[in-house]
């Protein structure tokens, strides 16, 4: 059986959500259908040596992406990035291949080379409708939801127990920091005093702003790291928020798979992403707060509430089961591609 072969790229390969999403679709495609190549186009990262364990020929700043794509006889490139153009993360067409397929970070349009592109994919539906309602359909294109896919071998069961923790990992980037988790700490710390909180990940400016608040000592800093099942397995509650919003957020997801109640916050103003209101259910598996001064007593009432905080838990742990799991989501993204390629050249 002839294979179909995978080129999956973005800028670079580091330790961000959309370079993950790589990494585990790239572990869950079936190899006995497809062949699997990843690629950094500026840079490569942590990620590499994590695809190579996996068996994946791995290419850092390809001098020529459409050599490259030729060489490798590549029938699909599945590009991850913002979406607007950015010269050289697509290949030209040769009589219809490769088919191109772009995950679409933040909702925006390549102006430029959209004709390329033939299918369209969102980390979540309220990224998809975003775009839809600033651009409209284009003819002949897919435009398809793929949330970000959690590999649950790496988020075992663990036996928790209850050590009145708070904490939140992401990429040190100040846009991915809302201040409320910052700030929110004062006056948890006033009502729960034995409260622990640990950050993962905090940028220069939040380091700053814990010292403002004379609290630097009182929070656990540890650098973003590749592995994190350990750091969520140590967290009673996931607090998270981002300046600009999430268009899905997979950190949320990773803390729901590992059976953590999640507190977040709304960012519909300024036209931000807000789908981490769509990945966190309301009073289901965590709390979506709609202003900065509602955050810190959600936090309180999941560290008070043991009764609650399991709901949330365990829903959110559902939840995460049947819409984020790498093989089912991988199955999706396979039939997308085999559809693609059954279009033939029209």
């Amino acid at each position: 059986m002839v294979k179909i072969r995978v080129l999956q790229a973005c800028n670079q390969l580091g330790i961000g959500g959309t370079e993950k999403t790589l990494q585990t679709f790239s572990k869950y495609l079936d190899r006995s259908r497809f062949e699997v190549f990843a690629c950094g186009l500026l840079a490569g990262g942590p990620r590499v040596a994590e695809l190579e364990k996996l068996g994946v020929q791995v290419i850092v700043q390809p001098e020529d992406l459409d050599a490259l794509s030729r060489d490798l006889k590549i029938d699909i490139y599945h590009v991850y990035r913002a979406g607007d153009y950015e010269p050289g993360t697509l290949p030209r067409k040769r009589n219809g291949t490769p088919k191109i397929v772009e995950t679409n970070v933040f909702n925006a349009i390549d102006h430029a080379e959209n004709y390329l592109i033939d299918a369209h994919v969102f980390f979540s539906e309220w990224s998809r409708l975003d775009y839809l309602s600033k651009y409209c359909r284009f003819p002949g294109k897919r435009y398809e939801v793929l949330y970000g896919p959690i590999d649950f071998d790496e988020f075992r069961p663990v036996r928790r127990e209850f050590s009145w923790t708070i904490g939140r990992c992401s990429r040190a980037d100040d846009q991915k920091w809302h201040r409320v988790c910052v700030d929110m700490l004062p006056k948890i710390w006033k009502k729960v005093p034995q409260m622990r909180c640990r950050f993962r990940g905090a940028t220069v400016r939040v380091k700053a702003r814990l010292r403002e608040l004379g609290i630097e000592d009182r929070v656990e800093l540890s650098e973003p790291a590749v592995n994190v099942a350990d750091f969520y397995a140590g967290l009673d509650v996931y607090t998270h928020g981002a300046r600009v919003g999430e268009g899905y957020g997979v950190v949320i997801a990773e803390a729901m798979a590992s059976r953590l109640p999640v507190v977040t916050i709304a960012t519909p103003q300024r036209k931000k992403c807000n789908a981490q209101a769509e990945v966190v259910e309301h009073n289901v598996t965590g709390f979506v707060c709609r202003f900065t001064w509602q955050y810190a007593d959600a936090v309180i009432e999941l560290l008070e509430n043991h009764a609650l905080r399991e709901r949330f838990a365990e829903q959110g742990y559902e939840k995460a089961r049947g819409q984020f799991a790498a093989a089912q989501l991988t199955r999706n993204l396979e039939a997308l591609y085999t559809e693609l390629m059954d279009m033939g050249n029209v």
